[in-house]
């Protein structure tokens, strides 16, 4: 009965009657993501090999779907840390050795696919990396123009139209570009900042701004030009911010923007804003293509998709007008208006319940295989909550609701699991002591 609760529950959850007729790799990683999860438990609570490899398989494909792989490494660490906290039949020698060895099973698996993916794209892109933007070439080059401190630090500005100018004043290569910027092409990729802040920047939108604006100058057309032409102006921007010629900063990583400590102190807005994502009311409604698609970018999503296009219609409803499709819409309409209730009725449910566990935090033991679940579920859905509430608060404002997407399932799980398992501790009075 739980478990079919727990089903229920998630794959109810309204989001996924929204975010699952887009083509978004924020869908495909909800759905992987508690397939890796429940092959880690299984590892953890069976300790066969073979759970290991296709683990290490699921975690792979989740490296290369998004962009936060370093999420993965943090679970893998918690994965071990229970494996050793857990009772031992044996002494602690050997029990470190016994799951050390499933550790590297899971990590080597992953590892191997992770490389052959690369290795790929090193064979046709020249670039030993998941996808072009996180390629070295153009990582170092975004990394050289966060370096340009602008006379004016912005919040969601990481790198600025004064800092482009600056860039094309001492980069003789990356000036190449200026006439691109400054036409229909530039000024198209201001839009979202200026809807969203009221400015004529690029905000956090100037990653795809400069791919977009290379590419239309022909320069991708060969991996090695483009590569080259990154690292050319990688270096001139360097080496003027080296000589002192242009005003610079330290930059730790390109996927942060170097401001973002000095903005910490917008985080205790940003986390109400992110908790309300998870309350949110999915309307359905008939699914039509984007009307903003240009035929080619049509005909490659119709490539991609394995879809034939409707003859004779541009943009066709895909929902049919049947009865059985009317009430499939109806249902989906009522849980979408009234899901949220029963989150919130699951979250203030939680809190009782981890408030009773505290009460009887001796009856809790680690080796409990739901503790276990909870405290791997609660690290995933953790992890990605905080890091995109971080950057909502630093670095990028908006659409967070498909960012966190892929754990807003989990979270219904995890606040049904953990009022099960104060049930369970409370009801047990007389059971064993921790």
């Amino acid at each position: 009965a739980l478990c079919l609760i727990i089903f229920a529950a998630m794959i109810l959850h309204p989001a996924c009657l929204k975010y699952n007729n887009h083509s978004m790799s924020d869908s495909f990683y909800t759905a992987v993501l508690p397939l890796a999860l429940a092959g880690l438990l299984l590892t953890l609570f069976t300790a066969k090999f073979s759970h290991a490899v296709w683990t290490g398989l699921a975690l792979a494909v989740l490296w290369n779907t998004r962009e936060e792989s370093f999420l993965i490494p943090i679970m893998l660490a918690v994965f071990l840390g229970l494996a050793f906290l857990r009772e031992r039949t044996f002494d602690r020698k050997a029990h470190a050795f016994f799951w050390l060895k499933r550790l590297a099973v899971v990590a080597g698996t992953m590892s191997l696919v992770i490389a052959t993916v690369y290795a790929a794209n090193y064979r046709a892109f020249h670039s030993f990396a998941k996808s072009d933007l996180s390629s070295s070439a153009f990582q170092g080059a975004f990394k050289a123009l966060l370096r340009i401190k602008p006379p004016r630090v912005q919040r969601y500005v990481s790198v600025s139209t004064e800092a482009i100018r600056i860039a094309c004043e001492v980069s003789p290569t990356f000036a190449q570009l200026k006439s691109q910027f400054e036409g229909p092409t530039g000024q198209a990729w201001q839009t979202p900042a200026f809807k969203a802040l009221g400015i004529h920047e690029y905000g956090p939108w100037f990653m795809w701004a400069l791919r977009n604006v290379v590419a239309n100058t022909g320069i991708y057309r060969d991996p090695v030009s483009a590569n080259g032409f990154y690292r050319t102006f990688t270096s001139e921007i360097n080496r003027a911010c080296d000589e002192g010629r242009i005003p610079c900063r330290l930059v730790l990583s390109g996927f942060l923007d170097p401001g973002a400590v000095s903005r910490i102190r917008y985080l205790p807005r940003s986390i109400p804003r992110m908790a309300k994502l998870f309350l949110l009311r999915y309307e359905k409604s008939p699914v039509r293509d984007d009307a903003d698609l240009a035929p080619a970018q049509r005909s490659l999503y119709e490539e991609m998709t394995f879809r034939t296009p409707l003859s004779g219609k541009s943009n066709a409803t895909i929902v049919p007008e049947t009865i059985s499709a009317a009430l499939a819409v109806s249902v989906q309409k009522f849980v979408g208006n009234n899901y949220r209730f029963l989150v919130v009725g699951l979250a203030w449910g939680s809190l009782a319940a981890l408030i009773l566990m505290a009460v009887y935090f001796r009856r809790v033991r680690l080796a409990d295989s739901l503790n276990t679940v909870l405290i791997l579920l609660g690290t995933a859905i953790g992890m990605r909550l905080g890091f995109f509430t971080f950057l909502d608060a630093t670095w990028w404002m908006g659409g967070y609701e498909r960012y966190l997407f892929p754990v807003m399932p989990l979270t219904s799980c995890f606040f049904i699991l953990l009022i099960y398992q104060a049930i369970v501790v409370c009801w047990k009075r007389n059971g064993p002591r921790a």
